[in-house]
């Protein structure tokens, strides 16, 4: 898959929950994430969703809510992995916490 984002990716560790489905977000940027769970997601290409990223409790960071459109998806081993751009976030409160987020990863 070729890269066209415009900043690289930071490696991050978070959790996320989509619809009462568990995930684990992989990297970040200030303009989107790639998400990896255990099951396919019900969702298609281009749909806008919402969910929730939980930070490792060691980041000092709340949870936010964030709603982005799926981009792509594809299939790695035993995991699914759905990249997403970001569009929103709940409050302007979530958005500080998201590029915190991304500004710690992006130090590791």
């Amino acid at each position: 898959m070729s890269e066209h984002r415009m900043e690289p990716r930071n490696q991050g560790y978070a959790k996320t929950i989509m619809d009462s489905r568990p995930g684990y977000l992989r990297n970040l940027t200030e303009e989107g994430c790639k998400i990896v769970t255990v099951s396919a997601l019900p969702y298609s290409i281009g749909e806008i969703l919402t969910f929730q990223i939980l930070p490792d409790e060691t980041s000092g960071l709340d949870r936010m809510t964030v709603t982005a459109e799926l981009r792509w998806e594809k299939k790695d081993g035993p995991y699914f992995v759905y990249g997403f751009l970001i569009s929103n976030f709940a409050s302007e409160n979530d958005r500080e916490i998201y590029f915190k987020l991304v500004t710690q990863y992006n130090r590791a």
